[in-house]
């Protein structure tokens, strides 16, 4: 754990009891112990330095001193990162698990699990409240300001009514495909990314998502696992915007 996530109900005051698991993890895990401390955050990204500031026999109190976060201390900014949303078709099993956790400590904004024609799955809040766990450790561990936000799961339908500023599906297959440097030169505020289930999407499904407006990106000729695919999409997109100033732009598509 790099970082301790403080709970949703957090206000600002500078001490806080910790229990259950947060508190087994805490002392039991990493040992803490009177006057160590650790980084802190919020659910809106703010930063605090905790310190424990006594044990207990099932619960610890700690002080939390928020940490002024300069422009300077933060670093220049050599790009503008986009707000990544992914929708990611349900997987069998806890496939979705790993898929959660990767796009987690890769920076994603927004997760979206999506009920497909070949989603051999069913959604649950017993599931989504699951997910919204492993983002929060994820966070924890990867040390990025705050945890993506889980809704729950959609039917493609549903995505397909919507407005989705550059959105882009995954495919195995090259008809139809946009460079992904041209889908991304603009700049984007926001970008979606669509992946597919096991055996991808039917033929009516990129139909009706690419009327909606999403284009097409070709994965290349290997075929991919669904959790290696969501990873290798973002990884890629976050490559392309992030070096953005360095490579030649190209006309927006129209």
């Amino acid at each position: 754990m790099r970082q301790y996530l403080l709970p949703a109900s957090y206000a600002g005051q500078p001490t806080l009891t910790v229990s259950g698991n947060a508190w087994r993890h805490l002392t039991r895990v990493l040992r803490l112990r009177v006057g160590d401390t650790l980084p802190a955050r919020d659910i809106h990204g703010s930063r605090y330095r905790m310190r424990i500031g006594s044990l207990g026999k099932t619960s610890c109190v700690v002080e939390l001193v928020p940490e002024e976060t300069s422009a300077e201390a933060a670093g220049p900014a050599a790009f503008s990162v986009p707000r990544l949303t992914l929708l990611q078709c349900l997987p069998k099993g806890r496939k979705i698990d790993l898929i959660v956790r990767q796009a987690t400590e890769a920076g994603v904004s927004r997760i979206v699990p999506v009920l497909s024609e070949r989603s051999l799955v069913k959604a649950g809040e017993e599931r989504s409240a699951r997910l919204r766990r492993i983002a929060e450790e994820a966070m924890e561990q990867s040390g990025r300001d705050r945890p993506p936000d889980i809704e729950d799961p959609r039917t493609l339908e549903s995505i397909a009514r919507d407005r989705w500023e550059t959105g882009i599906l995954f495919h195995e297959s090259s008809a139809g495909a946009w460079p992904l440097h041209r889908l991304l030169a603009h700049g984007p505020a926001e970008v979606c990314i669509l992946i597919g289930p096991e055996g991808g999407f039917a033929d009516a499904e990129v139909e009706l998502v690419t009327k909606a407006g999403f284009r097409i990106a070709h994965f290349g000729e290997t075929v991919l696992r669904v959790e290696t695919a969501a990873i290798y999409a973002i990884g890629a997109v976050m490559t392309i915007v992030q070096e953005r100033n360095d490579w030649k732009s190209v006309p927006r598509p129209e």
